[in-house]
């Protein structure tokens, strides 16, 4: 079940997340990014073949993620966990929700998470959407 507290946890406190997120939501606050993240994650959920996950660190909810068949969706992870150690670990959470290749999308000016991606082993393949850049995991690197 989509948490909308969790995906607003997930973006507390990070007053830069505008200049990342959809380019629709940059000059707006916070919590209407959270509303239409949410909105967006129910009408996958309706297509079925999906799964909102705590994204948790030692015992510790960090954020959370969603997937759609071999897609990661959406993720977001709190400001106050940002660490290297714990990236490292939802990544491998984030990993461990596929069975197979996965993929996502991000927005191109979303360079923190792009960068954050492509660090943990993704890797940037041709996109035929504007603005969008398109990442892919090889599940036997």
């Amino acid at each position: 079940m989509i948490s909308f507290n969790l995906i607003k946890f997930a973006f507390d406190d990070d007053e830069n997340i505008g200049k990342f997120c959809d380019p629709d939501y940059k000059d707006k606050p916070v919590n209407q990014l959270t509303k239409s993240i949410y909105k967006k994650l129910l009408e996958y959920e309706r297509e079925g073949n999906s799964k909102f996950d705590d994204l948790n660190v030692d015992n510790e909810i960090v954020g959370y993620a969603f997937y759609f068949k071999n897609l990661l969706v959406s993720f977001g992870i709190n400001k106050n966990h940002r660490t290297k150690d714990k990236l490292s670990k939802v990544f491998e959470q984030i990993k461990g929700n596929f069975d197979s290749d996965f993929e996502s999308y991000m927005w191109e000016r979303n360079e923190r998470a792009i960068k954050w991606l492509k660090k943990c082993g993704m890797e940037q393949v041709p996109s035929n959407i504007d603005n969008v850049v398109k990442l892919k995991y090889i599940l036997c690197q």
